[in-house]
């Protein structure tokens, strides 16, 4: 009876880790066609006609539900903590986001109210979800592999942009103008879809505790919140490295968002040029991640953090200064070598730091600098693009950000 006990947990335990996994193939193929491709391409040149405020808009629209998304997010880490509900927030912020992302298919021409709406509900949604399903890797990964879990689930993730850039093809292979925009618009339904159905066994087969471990009122969770931060007096590491994640990612994410509207803008790629330098990007950035991850077990998740910081000064060099027609193949290979890894090595870094008892609400924490930063990186670069007219001075002023935050990690003391 014991043996077929310990049999059924560790059966239970291999399925939980199968669908964490699978959660983020569902979740990657999201954050590749709306904010980074599809839907950031298709918001500039058609909805807003390519105008000359289009970089500032977009920028704001990217932030704002991030900055949303970051404040709510300790609030909700605590209360998924005290309820035992994180399996139930994780389940109706992904069906939020995935449903708001179909709806996106009805977005026109001049409807930039409509179009903001949707990507602040959808973006809000996916923000939330990846915060909390971030909290169960402490739980579920084996001792000493949490980096290699973390970044198996962002290698694989890869997957699913690949999958749904095959999915998508018949619907952008004849580009986006005019005549096609009601066509290309079907991408964002299928990439909606896709969210959501390979996000099910996550939802059905994660961990769910069945009894809470306190009040979960907004009162109580608060006043969690306010120990941990004082806490931190004590304890300076946590808050140093959040520090650091928060630079580091501020970068990171402000690349990803406007790489596409760089290329587009700056060598005029067309639509499916980007689409299959996409499909390049993922296919280099799936075992990219998975090698950075076995480096960082084998070797040291910092120094791994520091050798995809080189790679990113060599990408922010290439944009900054390259003139060829080289330069959109060079980017797509360099950032397949770190985009990934970077967040992937961030995050199990963090999960060394954290008490498996609290995890949600401390990756709450981790959502809301990444969250919080990741606004202020797409402002900056709207602004300096905006006000200079210079898109590759806006790349450039983000290395600002890499050199300060890989600074402070230095200082970080690890367990």
């Amino acid at each position: 009876m014991t043996g077929a006990s310990a049999s059924a947990r560790a059966k239970g335990a291999r399925g939980a880790t199968a669908s964490w996994v699978l959660y983020d193939v569902a979740s990657s193929a999201y954050a590749l066609m709306i904010p980074s491709v599809a839907y950031a391409v298709y918001f500039r040149a058609h909805v807003l006609e390519d105008s000359p405020a289009a970089d500032a808009i977009w920028g704001m629209a990217v932030a704002l539900p991030l900055v949303v998304a970051g404040l709510l997010a300790p609030l909700l880490g605590a209360v998924a903590d005290l309820s035992g509900n994180r399996r139930r927030l994780l389940a109706l912020a992904t069906v939020a986001s995935a449903t708001a992302t179909m709806f996106m298919a009805g977005v026109g021409k001049g409807d930039v109210l409509l179009g903001v709406g949707l990507f602040f509900v959808a973006h809000l949604g996916y923000m939330v979800a990846t915060g909390l399903y971030d909290s169960y890797l402490p739980l579920i990964a084996p001792p000493g592999r949490a980096a290699r879990l973390s970044s198996l689930g962002w290698g694989v993730g890869y997957l699913g942009g690949i999958a749904v850039f095959l999915l998508t093809l018949p619907l952008t292979r004849e580009g986006l103008s005019d005549a096609t925009a009601r066509t290309f618009a079907q991408t964002f339904a299928v990439t909606g879809a896709f969210y959501l159905l390979l996000a099910l066994p996550a939802l059905a087969r994660l961990p769910a505790r069945a009894i809470p471990a306190g009040r979960a009122d907004a009162g109580t969770a608060y006043r969690r919140i306010r120990e941990t931060v004082r806490g931190w007096r004590a304890d300076v590491e946590v808050p140093k490295f959040l520090a650091a994640y928060y630079l580091i990612n501020d970068a990171v994410v402000s690349i990803a968002v406007f790489t596409p509207i760089f290329l587009r803008t700056t060598f005029g790629t067309g639509v499916q040029e980007l689409l299959a330098l996409t499909l390049v990007f993922n296919a280099i950035a799936l075992p990219a991640t998975l090698a950075f991850g076995w480096l960082g077990d084998r070797w040291s998740q910092r120094g791994a953090i520091y050798a995809t910081l080189a790679v990113w000064a060599a990408v922010l060099a290439v944009m900054g200064f390259g003139t060829g027609a080289w330069v959109p193949l060079t980017v797509a290979l360099l950032l397949g070598l770190v985009l990934g890894s970077t967040q992937s090595l961030c995050r199990s870094l963090f999960a060394r730091m954290v008490p498996t008892e609290r995890a949600s609400e401390y990756f709450g924490f981790h959502s809301l600098v990444g969250k919080v930063s990741t606004a202020l990186g797409p402002l900056v670069f709207g602004l300096v693009s905006t006000v200079t007219g210079e898109q590759r001075l806006a790349m450039l002023s983000l290395g600002l950000f890499f050199a300060a935050g890989a600074a402070i990690l230095a200082t970080v003391r690890l367990r």
